[in-house]
């Protein structure tokens, strides 16, 4: 897979979105990360421990982070309460079944951590489309390949429903993206 500038442009703008929740000195699992779990490295200044896991994450590459080549509609490999922080950028959208990664994500994150999310509004659909068809976007970005669209309300409720008890959210990139927080 090869990204496009546009493509690492959008994931460095999401990347400055989540940034801010990340506490200093935490422990992060960024589920999703990717081939390269750049979020992590994003983010290193505030990150004591980090994994990254994706079905197409490169493994056995030294770093300074733990890789983790894994399905994230599979039960997560990690301990109860493992992480302070569940990192999903650009991931809800392309999950079958949402539900049940994020009771997995609020398994792993201890008590008074939280979920950082991002997610592209619907109004994000067209432009993508035509991105594509320009060839300024991967297949990974494409609208196309977004499974499921879960509006704002119906996601919190779904949290709390899983045990979220607070919630901070967000638009960036002229309200064609939302960033939350969801804290445990």
């Amino acid at each position: 897979m090869a990204y496009t500038w546009v493509d690492r442009l959008v994931a460095r703008m999401r990347f400055r979105a989540a940034y801010p929740f990340i506490n200093p000195g935490t422990r992060v699992c960024d589920l999703g990360c990717g081939l390269e779990a750049a979020f992590l490295d994003y983010a290193a200044d505030r990150i004591a421990q980090g994994v990254g896991l994706d079905d197409q994450v490169a493994v056995g590459v030294e770093g300074r982070w733990k890789r983790v080549r894994a399905d994230l509609q599979s039960p997560l490999p990690f301990a109860d309460s493992e992480f302070d922080h569940v990192v999903m950028l650009a991931v809800l959208e392309h999950l079958k079944d949402p539900e049940s990664v994020l009771v997995e994500a609020f398994r792993v994150i201890a008590p008074g951590g939280s979920l950082i999310m991002t997610w592209p509004s619907a109004m994000v659909d067209p432009i993508l489309s035509l991105f594509h068809k320009l060839r300024l976007v991967s297949d990974e970005m494409e609208s196309s390949e977004h499974q499921k669209r879960i509006p704002l309300d119906t996601l919190q409720q779904l949290l709390e429903r899983i045990g979220f008890e607070r919630f901070v959210h967000r638009r960036f990139e002229f309200g064609l993206n939302n960033v939350m927080a969801a804290f445990r």
